[in-house]
């Protein structure tokens, strides 16, 4: 049982400011999604004041870990080290939801969450096979690292495919590992889990970029992006990589005058800030300057936004095993930036644009597209 579960009981003074602001509470409006009654309940479980039930599952594995909590936290309780803490003893003791096991068990054995062969990781290229051919295993200081969402899943396969089109419009060279690309592991980061398996998929990623002299890892997914920045970091002090998002990249292009944007797109948008790609690692800029640099495009700015802004409620984990309240959150978001004016939502997270398209499913006049694709649109 970690310390981590009881470490910031005390510190909380269960103010509800965390309230004002969580994701999942302010769907729900309901005392058990709240951030101080995780941390309540972390404590307890630590001190034996309580037993694990239904509920005690539903209140710690429905987080999306957006933590949105901690910046408004007057005592500075860390809400979201205490929940991978409290997900990692419910997991030892047997207690994870089915679904979350299954899809850690699913990295182990398939080195991917769906349970998928992961030869069929390029599945995603077979409409621009003429592109990558000569790309994949090849030597590269620049590498893509596609990730396990966009490479299994057919309603994202546009997301890599728009940026290999744009590194082949304006002359970048680069490199995948197709199937020997693995899952970044963020899935059992997120649980407060890295043992020696995840530590074999972390070295297996790392010496297999070194085979091919990479210096430089791009990936499109925050996610994958958090986990080679931050816990591939904590594994090799001296990982040699300069981790980097899409849209860092391709802002860069455009600051350079190497990538212009011809076409017009006269429309006002709304960009959603990825939680692991804003608040949890500070990329507020390269987006916007992508989206900035297109003619005709309004961007709206709201009062959440960059480090404050909305989640989509697609991560955490929380839709794998709570679909619905996921997808409600999107809703209630999708809901908050139409009212705003908004006839697009951007994305540059697949997360956000899987569980957004759910979320406006009821919703008229509004449209959802991601950054990637909306750029090589305009070229």
């Amino acid at each position: 049982m970690s310390e981590n579960m009881i470490k910031y009981y005390y510190l909380c003074n269960v103010c509800g400011t965390c309230r004002q602001q969580c994701t999942v509470f302010r769907t729900n409006l309901l005392e058990v999604f709240s951030p101080r009654t995780r941390v309540t309940l972390a404590g307890n479980l630590y001190l034996n004041k309580l037993g694990i039930t239904k509920k005690t599952k539903e209140t710690i594995f429905s987080c999306v870990l957006c933590g949105i909590c901690e910046n408004a936290c007057p005592s500075g309780v860390k809400v979201l080290d205490t929940i991978k803490a409290t997900r990692k003893y419910l997991i030892e003791q047997g207690e994870g939801p089915e679904a979350i096991q299954k899809l850690l068990d699913s990295i182990i054995e398939e080195k991917n969450i769906f349970l998928l062969e992961n030869e069929d990781r390029m599945s995603w290229a077979e409409d621009i096979e003429d592109k990558i051919k000569d790309k994949i295993k090849k030597q590269s200081e620049l590498a893509l690292f596609v990730g396990c969402q966009e490479s299994f899943k057919g309603s994202l396969y546009n997301i890599p495919e728009s940026l290999v089109s744009i590194f082949e419009k304006v002359g970048i060279d680069f490199t995948l590992l197709g199937d020997e690309e693995w899952c970044c592991g963020a899935p059992y980061f997120l649980m407060g889990i890295r043992n020696e398996k995840v530590e074999e998929i972390m070295r297996h990623n790392i010496e297999k970029m070194k085979e091919l002299g990479v210096k430089k890892i791009i990936t499109t997914c925050p996610g994958c992006y958090l986990a080679w920045k931050e816990e591939y970091k904590k594994f090799d002090k001296e990982l040699p990589f300069e981790i980097l998002h899409s849209t860092e990249i391709l802002a860069d292009l455009i600051k350079e005058g190497k990538l212009k944007v011809e076409k017009e797109y006269k429309k006002k948008v709304i960009f959603q800030d990825p939680c692991d790609l804003a608040r949890h690692s500070g990329v507020f800029e390269a987006p916007r300057i992508i989206l900035k640099s297109i003619p005709g495009l309004e961007l709206i700015e709201l009062e959440r936004e960059k480090a404050d802004a909305y989640c989509c409620g697609g991560g955490g984990l929380c839709k794998a095993t709570y679909p619905e309240i996921a997808k409600d959150i999107a809703t209630t978001v999708a809901n908050i930036y139409k009212d705003h004016g908004a006839e697009e939502i951007i994305t540059a997270c697949p997360a956000c644009f899987d569980n957004l398209m759910l979320g406006i499913e009821k919703i008229e006049n509004i449209n959802i597209q991601d950054i990637h694709s909306l750029l090589l649109a305009l070229l």
